[in-house]
């Protein structure tokens, strides 16, 4: 059984942002709500989440009419192999979403700053083998890409604490849409996140996999700010990391894929026909 129901109307754009839990992307909810754009909070995960728990609760995604663009973002872990092994990509490949409408971005953060909040969060819920499947699991998103011709960008999060109006007026660029000017402002005078109103939807997810503290900073945001590092890793760990190639796959991703911003010179359409 799929993890996505067909869409009743397929909206004109979908921006998939993909990567390891906790790099930052749950912020990038509460933008892209405020500033408009519907926002969905890992639907696709949770569906495998609930798969995983021995029920079947399929993504129905939102009826939207044509001119209508969504943000999606889908993080892999941490938890489970199976919320690794799972391609959001395809799964809405598989529907009747056709690949010209969809623009992919890969969120990355430094593994080490990454994994120091998988430690703090989850300790011995997690594992060094989930984390580095994790980001193997956004190579296969990136291949899945190119073999069905959708557009992928590298999105920094280091670049987005430090120029948040640039960095999202590229990621609306992406899928043909104009960032609002006052977007990153009045935060809190918004509903809260998650609430009617917000522009943010969370879904109904498994009670096991509850993680509530790991998103207070993002509930009390007034902007995109850096988040407080979680710790520093050890040599070991270093070293652990690194035999499990987490840094070598981090670098490629970094190298291999045009930065989200290069958007701002290429609309979807133009590069994405190349």
């Amino acid at each position: 059984m799929p993890l996505v129901s067909h869409w009743e109307a397929t909206p004109e754009r979908v921006l998939l942002l993909v990567c390891p839990c906790r790099s930052g992307s749950t912020i990038l909810l509460r933008a892209f709500g405020h500033a408009g754009l519907p926002a969905y909070f890992q639907p696709i995960k949770n569906a495998c989440r609930w798969r995983y728990e021995g029920q079947e609760h399929p993504w129905s995604p939102p009826v939207c009419s044509k001119d209508h663009a969504i943000f999606m973002k889908e993080t892999f872990g941490p938890f489970h192999l199976e919320e690794t092994t799972y391609d959001p990509l395809s799964e809405l490949l598989a529907t009747n979403l056709s690949a010209d409408r969809i623009a992919l971005v890969v969120l990355l953060r430094d593994p080490a700053a990454v994994w120091a909040s998988w430690r703090y969060y989850w300790a011995q819920r997690t594992s060094y083998e989930v984390f580095a499947q994790a980001w193997a699991a956004c190579q296969r998103s990136v291949q899945r890409a190119s073999m069905a011709r959708v557009p992928a960008y590298a999105l920094s999060y280091d670049d987005l604490c430090r120029n948040p109006a640039f960095e999202l007026s590229a990621l609306f660029a992406a899928i043909g849409r104009e960032f609002p000017s006052d977007a990153l402002k009045g935060w809190d005078r918004k509903p809260g996140f998650g609430a009617a109103g917000s522009g943010v939807m969370l879904p109904n997810e498994p009670q096991a996999f509850l993680t509530p503290k790991a998103h207070e900073p993002v509930i009390r945001a007034t902007g995109i700010r850096p988040m407080k590092p979680a710790g520093v890793i050890t040599l070991q760990e270093r070293e652990r990391l690194s035999a499990l190639g987490v840094f070598e796959r981090y670098d490629a991703l970094s190298t291999a894929l045009p930065k989200v911003a290069e958007c701002l010179k290429h609309p979807l359409g133009e590069k994405g026909d190349e």
